[in-house]
């Protein structure tokens, strides 16, 4: 079968891979529909993320639907032919963390498209993968497959915003204008009418989130940005959801914040990154990180339901499977682009 493959940074080759050999309680997915993620990106332009530093070629993509091309036997609701999204995590279920239901910080957790276990699980940059059928969630009919590959996203922000606590009648900032902060501001108009502001550096990205109907998207570079700011909330923003991992925007942003507020930490930073540790302590802020999600997965998927959110809107190109080195060039280096999908 088709696959492109990372090989190394700036990387990513076509090979042939023999179809997935799939166990009694997996199914096989052909894939329709992938999001190229942040993580991704990084695995292409820096040939790791973090300490997850491949081993061996495998094929990224965690964002993905697909159809069902080879049923379980356990499984009789997955006929062949259905339409599912895929939950990409898969926690072992037996560690202390698994029990205290906090499935997102197992320790043995396997991602697929992911290089954190070893031998990698290969993601939707694979024409066919297996994938436990448990994993899997019939799709209803409005509901496209691309829609269904971007629940992953959304289910990192229905899991950073459960941290934040109750929405109602609060201000909301949110830095960085990405996937994740495009997310962020959908779902939280969903549950206040306060102000909603957005900020990042690239116009574009701005422009994309006043399409999509934030109450506000600043430039830090803009000369009116902190009277904007603050003409917006004059006290400071109740809750800041941080979805840009730059390594000094708590720094700069923390004059913007109510005293007492509380930040929720979706993008990921590097270890030598700013922290204002004394404006934190002053205004008794609390800082929460988030990580991946868990068990968002489904709620993810019942909120699409209510047909509350599109989001296809944060779509912004679409590359056939083929062209997927294409695909991953285009979303390393690209200032304009929100997400990048890749169809089957």
């Amino acid at each position: 079968m088709k696959s492109f493959l990372l090989y190394g940074k700036e990387d990513v080759r076509f090979c042939e891979i023999p179809y997935p050999d799939a166990d009694y309680n997996e199914v096989v997915v052909k894939v329709k529909s992938v999001g190229i993620c942040g993580s991704d990106i990084h695995y292409y332009k820096d040939g790791k993320i973090g300490d997850f530093i491949p081993k061996a070629p495998f094929a990224l993509g965690h964002e993905l639907s697909g159809i069902i091309d080879k049923e379980s036997p356990l499984y009789p609701q997955l006929k062949k032919g259905t339409r599912v999204s895929i939950n990409p995590s898969r926690p072992c279920k037996t560690c202390i963390h698994c029990k205290a239901e906090k499935y997102n910080l197992c320790p043995s957790m396997k991602y697929i498209g992911s290089a954190s276990v070893f031998p990698h699980l290969n993601g939707g940059f694979s024409e066919y993968i297996k994938i436990p059928a448990e994993n899997c969630m019939p799709l209803d009919d409005f509901i496209g497959f691309e829609m269904a590959a971007l629940l992953e996203p959304l289910s990192v922000v229905l899991h950073a915003l459960s941290m934040a606590g109750d929405l109602k009648g609060k201000s909301v900032l949110i830095t960085g204008a990405g996937t994740i902060g495009q997310l962020c501001h959908m779902v939280a108009a969903l549950h206040t009418s306060a102000p909603i502001v957005i900020t990042d550096i690239r116009n574009q990205a701005l422009d994309k989130a006043r399409d999509i109907g934030v109450t506000a998207a600043l430039n830090p570079k803009d000369s009116n940005f902190e009277k904007d700011l603050f003409d917006l909330a004059a006290n400071g923003f109740d809750v800041l959801l941080e979805a840009s991992g730059a390594s000094n925007i708590l720094s700069n942003t923390v004059k913007f914040l109510k005293k007492g507020s509380k930040i929720v930490q979706l993008g990921m930073y590097s270890d030598n990154a700013q922290f204002p540790f004394a404006a934190f302590m002053k205004g008794e802020l609390t800082y929460q990180p988030s990580f991946r999600f868990n068990t968002e997965y489904t709620q993810a998927m019942e909120l699409l339901k209510t047909r509350k959110l599109d989001l296809t809107k944060i779509v912004s190109k679409r590359f056939p499977f083929d062209k997927i080195p294409e695909a991953m060039k285009k979303a390393a280096s690209s200032l304009e682009d929100i997400k990048i999908i890749v169809e089957n």
